[in-house]
Parts: C-alpha cells; structure tokens; sequence
C-alpha cells in the first residue's frame, strides 16, 4: 500500500472512531452491522484495512454516518438548523432527535 493511501485509511479510521464514539457505539456493535468480525473492525479504525464503498454505505443507512464525512473530513450538512427541524418534524422525530441529544449530553457529562 502507498504511502498516501495509507495515510488516507488512517485518517479514515479517525473519523470512524470519533463517529462511533459520538453515536455511543461499540466496536463490537458495529462490526456485526458490517458484517465483519470484531478484531477486523479495529482494522477500519487503526487504518490497517480500507473501507469498502458497500461498507461506507452500511455505515450511513444504519448509523447516518456521512462517507463524505468519513472520506473527506468535511460534512456537507454544515448548516443544520435545529429550530428549524423541530418546526419541521413530526413527535417520534423530535422524540428520537432529543433522546439522542441527552444521550450524548449524558456521555459528554460522564467523562
């Protein structure tokens, strides 16, 4: 592996890490939604083993993790306006989005 490709899946497990992290995910978690065993799955994070465009793809439908977030280190949705998605939702979204906030809140707060 070169030596700007490496760099880039390291930088790529950084993110992902930071994201799990930030969801309140195990690793163990996420490698049985990836389908890949546990001690592979720290492979995506150390930056050892690329990830797939099949993977990044799982990674976004279950966990709304961005690829372009994962790949680029930049998020497309910079300008997410929470007083407008509350107007805008219906009560299980705004219960879901509000649960998650606390969660986080909660996991910020404990460290």
């Amino acid at each position: 592996m070169d030596n700007s490709r490496k760099e880039a899946n390291i930088q790529i497990g950084k993110r992902l890490r930071e994201a799990r992290s930030n969801l309140g995910r195990t690793q163990a978690e996420i490698a049985i939604s990836l389908g890949v065993s546990e001690e592979h799955y720290r492979k995506y994070e150390s930056g050892a083993t690329g990830l797939s465009a099949d993977k990044l793809l799982v990674l976004y439908h279950e966990y709304g993790i961005d690829p372009t977030y994962l790949i680029t280190g930049s998020c497309l949705k910079n300008n997410f306006d929470v007083d407008y998605y509350i107007a805008n939702c219906n009560k299980e979204q705004k219960d879901a989005f509000l649960d998650r906030v606390l969660a986080y809140m909660s996991r910020i707060i404990k460290k």
